[in-house]
């Protein structure tokens, strides 16, 4: 495909976002949150836009090539749990918190400021490593589909959404999650026609089948366990789901969109493994691009990738750039949207430069998992009831320490990849037991220091 013909779908989509929210005004809070306004449909849009990344065409596709069943289900059911959590959750906290924006202001009132501080800074990190893994699967992705410069789509990404961010913040990206969204799931129903229209429903199936679709092993249930602790966890504390979650205009709203875009979310990334599977089973040597190698890559469905992942990846994009820099301004250095506007603009110019540095984003996503798996529980428990920052110090700080025990004494580190601090089993992967020694060590100290504390 013309290198000029892809940059000119990229900017006319760029261009387009941004046209979008050019004349939107908002007020000083609007830049952080909106003011109980939305409903059913929008929240729904910016729940599922804003979950989605460049990551949903490699990530699942590659999960499916080393994994099998348990995996592929797993991985899918991962993207999705966090919603269940907000179902759960969510009405309770924007009850008991209504100007609230993040989950760390939720956590300043239940524990205190030393106790908000800890789970503002297990957030941005979490949040750091996602926005730097969007931006270095840019040069990956485009590079791979069309003869473009990565780094140079990632330079135009950033600037428009700093540019558009910059003027209003989290209501110029609520807006264009509705926009991006309803793009994403017409683009994917276009992928996905396109993949049947050239592999017949018997063929998708017996390679599917090959590639390990249907094949359960007990080693597969583990990795998928592990997943599922770990994402659900890490993606409880982002603070992009928050400051949609705050901004239903009632608890019922809520529950109602993290329904649909759990539902949504669960089906995207099951598609996607199933395909990746398929590549798995028809022999494709490249896991992350076992899906998108399938495809005949003529100039329609060259600009239908391109088109998709440049949606994807501003979706996702925006969202982690005013997260991050509103977590930052609102629970760490307490200031207001202009400050919040040159944090937006660092955070932007770190991530760019690290995506180029970056060789293994995964170590950084494997630690921060753990921190939240052991943050996960004391942060939840007995949501209503008030108490001091040490009953959540205690058993993070506990947690971690149960498991890098763990880890020293029971895991063998010449033949570990991760070492004592991240938690990958002999394969590089995340690992079951180190996550479920962090879960249940804090949920055993979460009750024992309650249990003291009375």
């Amino acid at each position: 495909m013309n290198i000029y013909l892809t940059y000119f779908v990229v900017a006319i989509i760029l261009t387009t976002v941004f046209l979008v929210v050019r004349n939107v005004q908002a007020e000083e809070k609007e830049y952080f949150v909106l003011n109980k306004s939305e409903k059913t449909f929008g929240l729904t849009m910016s729940f599922y836009a804003s979950g989605m990344g460049l990551w949903i065409l490699t990530s699942p596709a590659e999960v499916a090539w080393y994994g099998l069943g348990y995996d592929i289900y797993g991985y899918a059911l991962s993207a999705a749990t966090p919603f269940i959590l907000i179902y759960i959750y969510g009405p309770r906290i924007s009850k008991i918190l209504p100007e609230g924006v993040t989950l760390a202001q939720f956590v300043e009132k239940k524990y205190g400021t030393v106790a908000q501080k800890v789970v503002s800074v297990v957030a941005v990190i979490y949040m750091s490593a996602f926005l730097i893994a969007e931006f270095a699967s840019i040069s990956f992705l485009f590079e791979s589909i069309s003869d473009v410069s990565g780094i140079l789509v990632s330079v135009l990404v950033a600037i428009t959404t700093f540019l558009y961010l910059n003027k209003t913040g989290f209501k110029a990206s609520y807006i264009t999650d509705k926009i991006q969204g309803i793009g994403i799931i017409l683009l994917l129903t276009l992928l996905f026609g396109l993949w049947f229209s050239q592999n017949s429903v018997s063929e998708i199936s017996n390679f599917a089948d090959l590639g390990g679709l249907n094949t359960f092993e007990t080693y597969s249930l583990k990795s998928a366990l592990a997943v599922i602790i770990a994402v659900t966890a890490a993606e409880i504390f982002s603070t992009g789901y928050w400051q949609r979650t705050f901004s239903a205009v009632n608890e019922e709203v809520i529950k109602k969109a993290s329904i649909f875009s759990g539902l949504g979310v669960f089906l995207t990334i099951l598609l996607l493994g199933i395909a990746g599977a398929v590549g798995a089973g028809k022999g494709l040597e490249v896991p992350t691009l076992s899906f998108i190698d399938q495809l005949n890559l003529n100039s329609l469905t060259v600009v239908i990738l391109i088109s998709l992942a440049t949606l994807l990846v501003t979706s996702s994009v925006d969202t982690l750039e005013n997260a991050i820099s509103s977590t930052i301004s609102i629970d760490i250095v307490k200031k207001g949207s202009k400050e919040a506007n040159n944090i937006t603009l660092v955070v932007i110019i770190l991530a760019l430069f690290a995506s180029t540095r970056v060789n293994n984003i995964f170590t950084v996503f494997l630690v921060a998992d753990l921190f939240a798996t052991s943050l996960v529980f004391p942060a939840f428990y007995k949501i209503k009831k008030s108490s001091k920052n040490i009953m959540l110090v205690i058993p993070f700080v506990g947690s971690l320490i149960s498991t890098y025990v763990y880890r020293y004494f029971f895991v063998d580190m010449q033949a570990n990849p991760g070492g004592v601090f991240v938690p990958t089993d002999l394969y590089g992967l995340a690992d079951l037991n180190t996550f479920g020694v962090a879960l249940l060590s804090s949920i055993i100290i979460t009750f024992v220091a309650d249990r003291f504390n009375k």
